[in-house]
């Protein structure tokens, strides 16, 4: 009799046993379908944008909502570029002769700020293709405008210039022409209505940016000539970051053939005289 309990008591306990290792067989199995249903979820990755914010309409400072926020065409394409690529975009406003270190030594992703691609930057720097066609314009105090028709009216005058720019080269090869280069162009403008400069060379847009906004300064008549390949501004990526370069391009592509870039510029210059 003992030994038929014993036996029965067996079987019921290998019977359990097997059931309890069926279900633990069956639950990951079950996980695992549930998984295979869901979507991974795609990690959203920073990019971090180098520009120089005093260089409307291109990129500038505005008050929104009592907030100081860093606003301009600049800053509306890189935020396109970082919702293409799905990531955050983080601004870095610093000197703008300080960018392409910053580029370099790994503090930002990429630089935006009015850059031309120079051949000397293009031995450091990759750049993508150009965004927009611009031209040089000649700031001086509105009540010598007379004085200023042509560029042999620069020759032996005081200019000022942004340090690290295309427009520092420009003014070097203007005969006996006397340099201050200034790392902010608030700083030249300084220069300029103080009378220790006699002109400043900007980019066209910024140069009428800054026209509009202080009554006793104009752009001159002046014309500076430039090759065509030296009209044009472009974003600047780390050497070798073919990777990021080829998002960049797209990014651009697109936002060139719907028109948006153009959108851009005359919004921002909207916001410049609000």
């Amino acid at each position: 009799m003992k030994k038929k309990l014993s036996l029965l008591l067996i079987s019921v306990m290998v019977v359990l046993s097997a059931c309890g290792q069926n279900n633990k067989e069956n639950t990951p199995a079950a996980t695992n379908n549930n998984a295979a249903t869901d979507p991974p979820a795609v990690e959203k990755t920073t990019l971090t944008l180098g520009t120089s914010a005093d260089y409307a309409p291109f990129e500038f400072h505005k008050i929104i909502d009592g907030k100081d926020t860093i606003v301009g065409f600049d800053i509306e394409i890189a935020r396109e570029i970082a919702k293409d690529m799905n990531a955050e975009l983080k601004i870095q406003d610093m000197d703008f002769d300080g960018l392409l270190l910053a580029l370099d030594t790994g503090k930002v992703d990429m630089v935006i700020s009015g850059l031309t691609p120079t051949e000397e930057r293009k031995k450091n720097v990759d750049f993508s293709e150009i965004y927009y066609l611009t031209s040089q314009g000649v700031l001086v105090k509105k009540d010598q405008t007379e004085q200023f028709k042509s560029l042999d009216d620069l020759k032996g005058k005081k200019i000022g210039i942004q340090k690290g720019s295309i427009q520092e080269g420009i003014a070097q090869e203007i005969a006996d022409a006397k340099l201050t280069s200034l790392a902010k162009i608030p700083e030249l403008i300084l220069e300029l209505k103080s009378g220790r400069v006699d002109a400043i060379i900007l980019e066209k847009p910024v140069a009428d940016q800054y026209a509009v906004a202080q009554t006793d300064i104009a752009v001159s008549e002046v014309k500076i000539e430039q090759p065509v390949e030296e009209a044009g501004v472009s974003i600047a990526v780390k050497k070798g970051n073919q990777d990021l370069l080829n998002k960049i391009d797209g990014t651009i592509a697109r936002l060139k053939e719907s028109g948006e870039i153009d959108r851009y510029v005359v919004e921002a210059n909207e916001l410049v005289g609000e």
